[in-house]
C-alpha cells in the first residue's frame, strides 16, 4: 500500500506543476423518473447459518477453535412447521476472489421464493464461507444489525473505532500478516475438501448427490467450481467414485470462466518456483494476504459499515467519512477512488469528506458502475442527483504506471460541488436516483438538465441500490473476505502442473466431466474475460453447455440485478438459472 501510495505522490506532484485547482461546477444531472411498479416475488424462505466440525490444518501455527468449522449459509423454502422439505436441487456456491457467502444473499432468497411461487419445483442454496472468514470479528456489524427493525451503523462504528464493547468483545483491531502463520496452509486443498465435506455430510447418498446437487460459484468462484469437478477426493485417480464430477448433478458459472489468461489450465507454475513461494509464505517472506492493492480488511468493513448506512437511513446526510477516524492506507484508498484527475488526487483538495452525500449515494459512489474505476468491483446503481457531475478520468492510464489491471477508463464522473473554495463541505446535498428512476422505455437517457450530455442509460443500469446494501451486510456473514489467503490462488496455478499430486492437489479428472453446465456473462467490465468458457467447453466431456450473456450487466450485476420490477427491466439471469437445475434434477432430497 505504501508503495502505490509512493508512485502515486510522485505522478502526483509532478503533474501538479502542471497548474489547475478546484472549481465548483459542471453540467448538473436531470431529475429522476417515477420509480417503476413493483411486482414482488413472495417471500419464502428461511435463512440460517450451519457450520460441520473439520478441523483446519496445523503445519505452521495453531489456528484459533472457530476456524475448526466449515460455514455456510443455507437458504431453503420455509414450510408451516420451519422444518426442511424436499427439495429438486441444492445450489452450493462459491463466492469470489476476496468475497464472503453473502455475495448470494440475493440470489439465495429470490431463487428460493422464485422456485416455490413458480409451482414448478423447490430448491436450497447453499453459500460457502471459506476458512479465513473465520477470522473476521464481525460483532461490531451483527449487533448493528440486530439493534431493531432498521440497524444501527454507529453501534458498528463506535465498535470498531472508539473501543466500545458489544456482547462481552471488544475489537482486537485487523489481523496483520504475523498474526496468521497458519493461514499459509488454507490452500486449494482445503476449499476443495470444505465443499466436498459440505455435500456429503448433509447430502450422505452418492445417487442424490448425482441427481440433484449443483455445484457453482461467481468470479473466481467457476474455477473453484471447475476445480471441484475434475478434483479427486481420495488421492487414487482410479476410483472415479469420489471425484468431483460423480458427486454433482451440473455446474454453474456465474461471471467467471474456468481458465483465467494467468492460470493456463492450473498449470502456470514450476515445482522449484511453487515450493519456494509456498516456503515464503509459511516464513513470512511473502504476503499471506492476497488483496487488490490498497483494498485493506480494514477498507472492506468500511463498505459494510457504508451498506448498513445505505439501509438504514437512505436519505440522511452521510457522515462517515467525516466521523470515523480511518487509517492513512484506507483515506489513500479513498482518494484514489474518489478523484477527478491526478492533481486532485495529489491535491486532495476538496476531500471526500468535504463532499455532501446523502448515505445512499455515498454507498453509489465507491460500487456504482459509473463512479467506481476497479472493474470487478462494479455493479450497476443508479446514479447521482443533486448537484453537477463532471468526468473523472483518475487513474485512468495512469494505472498501468503503478501496476494496477482491471482499471476502467471510460464513462466515469464525480460529483464536483463540495461549496466555494475555502468552504468546504457546504454544496448541495447529493442523492441517489435509483436504477429503475434514470429511464423508461419512452424516455431512457439520463442527462443532464439541459438536455446536452448523457450519463447513462436504462440499459445499463439493472441492480436496485437497497437490495446491494442489504447484499453487504445481511445475516451472519458478509459480502467481502477480510483476509483471503495468498496460497488459494498460488495452488490454483499449481493444481493441474505435473507434480501436483505430490503436492495433495489431486486435479485429475478435468477431461472425464460429463455434468451439463450453464454459464452466465456480464459483458460491460470484461472482468473476467469470458472467453476463457471455449477453452473449458473443448476441455471437458460434457455434452451440454449453456452460455447466456447478460446486455448491460457489469459483474456484480450478475448476481445482484433486480428480479422485481420485470416491466422495467427483466433479470436475465435468475429465471433460467432456475430452469437449469429443475430441468437437469434428477430426483428430490430431503437435508435434515
Amino acid at each position: 500500500m505504501r508503495r502505490m501510495g509512493a508512485q502515486w505522490l510522485t505522478i502526483g506532484l509532478l503533474l501538479l506543476l502542471l497548474g489547475g485547482c478546484y472549481n465548483p461546477g459542471g453540467p448538473v444531472p436531470e431529475d429522476a423518473l417515477p420509480p417503476a411498479a413493483r411486482e414482488p416475488i413472495p417471500r419464502r424462505v428461511i435463512v440460517e447459518e450451519e457450520k460441520i466440525y473439520s478441523p483446519a490444518p496445523r503445519d505452521n501455527g495453531l489456528p484459533p477453535e472457530c476456524c475448526d468449522y466449515i460455514h455456510f449459509v443455507r437458504y431453503r423454502p420455509e414450510t408451516p412447521d420451519g422444518q426442511p422439505k424436499e427439495v429438486d436441487a441444492i445450489l452450493v456456491l462459491m463466492p469470489g476472489y476476496m468475497g464472503g457467502a453473502n455475495e448470494f444473499e440475493y440470489l439465495g432468497r429470490q431463487l428460493v421464493s422464485m422456485a416455490e411461487a413458480g409451482g414448478r419445483g423447490s430448491l436450497e442454496v447453499w453459500a460457502i464461507d471459506r476458512r479465513p472468514n473465520c477470522l473476521e470479528d464481525l460483532t461490531g456489524m451483527n449487533a448493528a444489525e440486530e439493534s431493531g427493525q432498521l440497524p444501527d451503523p454507529q453501534i458498528a462504528v463506535d465498535y470498531y473505532y472508539s473501543g466500545s464493547s458489544f456482547h462481552g468483545r471488544t475489537f482486537d483491531g485487523f489481523l496483520e500478516e504475523e498474526d496468521v502463520p497458519f493461514l499459509s496452509e488454507f490452500g486449494l486443498k482445503l476449499a476443495m475438501e470444505d465443499v466436498y465435506t459440505v455435500i456429503t455430510t448433509k447430502v450422505p447418498d452418492s445417487e442424490d448427490r448425482r441427481s440433484a446437487v449443483f455445484v457453482g460459484g461467481h468470479s473466481l468462484g467457476t474455477p473453484l467450481a471447475g476445480l471441484f469437478a475434475g478434483w479427486d477426493f481420495d488421492g487414487a485417480p482410479d476410483t472415479l467414485e469420489d471425484a468431483g464430477y460423480r458427486n454433482c448433478a451440473g455446474l454453474i458459472l456465474l461471471d467467471g470462466p474456468v481458465f483465467y489468461e494467468d492460470l493456463e489450465r492450473f498449470n502456470s507454475i514450476g515445482e522449484e518456483d511453487y515450493l519456494q513461494r509456498v516456503e515464503d509464505i509459511r516464513t513470512g517472506a511473502a504476503p499471506r494476504f492476497d488483496f487488490v492493492e490498497g483494498v485493506t480488511p480494514e477498507a472492506m468493513a468500511l463498505l459494510e459499515i457504508l451498506g448498513l448506512c445505505a439501509a438504514a437511513s437512505p436519505d440522511e446526510e452521510s457522515s462517515v467519512f467525516r466521523d470515523v477516524t480511518y487509517s492513512g492506507d484506507v483515506a489513500l484508498l479513498v482518494g484514489m477512488l474518489h478523484s477527478k484527475d491526478v492533481v486532485h488526487f495529489a491535491s486532495g483538495v476538496p476531500a471526500v469528506s468535504d463532499f455532501r452525500y446523502t448515505n445512499e449515494a455515498a454507498l453509489g459512489v465507491f460500487m456504482d458502475d459509473n463512479f467506481q474505476p476497479v472493474k470487478m468491483l462494479q455493479v450497476s446503481l443508479g446514479f447521482l442527483h443533486g448537484g453537477p457531475v463532471v468526468e473523472k478520468t483518475f487513474p485512468g492510464p495512469l494505472a498501468d504506471l503503478v501496476g494496477m489491471s482491471g482499471i476502467d477508463r471510460d464513462g466515469l464522473f464525480i460529483a464536483w460541488d463540495a461549496g466555494p473554495p475555502g468552504e468546504p463541505a457546504t454544496g448541495p446535498l447529493y442523492s441517489w436516483v435509483n436504477f429503475d428512476e434514470v429511464g423508461n422505455v419512452a424516455n431512457p437517457d439520463y442527462q443532464d438538465c439541459e438536455g446536452e450530455f448523457t450519463y447513462t442509460t436504462m440499459l445499463e443500469e439493472t441492480s436496485d441500490i437497497q437490495d446491494f446494501a442489504h447484499i453487504l451486510y445481511r445475516g451472519p456473514s458478509n459480502f467481502t473476505e477480510w483476509y483471503f489467503a495468498s496460497r488459494l490462488r498460488l495452488d490454483m496455478r499449481a493444481a493441474g502442473a505435473p507434480f501436483n499430486a505430490e503436492q495433495g492437489l489431486t486435479f485429475f479428472h478435468n477431461s472425464r466431466v460429463d455434468v451439463p453446465v450453464i454459464a452466465f456473462g456480464a459483458p460491460h467490465g470484461d472482468v473476467p474475460d469470458i472467453s476463457g468458457w471455449d477453452e473449458y467447453r473443448e476441455s471437458i466431456a460434457s455434452t451440454e453447455f449453456i452460455t447466456i450473456m447478460a446486455p448491460g450487466y457489469n459483474h456484480l450485476d450478475i448476481i445482484a440485478a433486480a428480479v422485481d420490477r420485470p416491466s422495467h427491466r427483466k433479470n436475465v439471469v435468475f429465471e433460467p438459472l432456475m430452469d437449469f437445475v429443475l430441468r437437469h434434477s434428477g430426483g428430490t432430497v430431503l437435508v435434515p
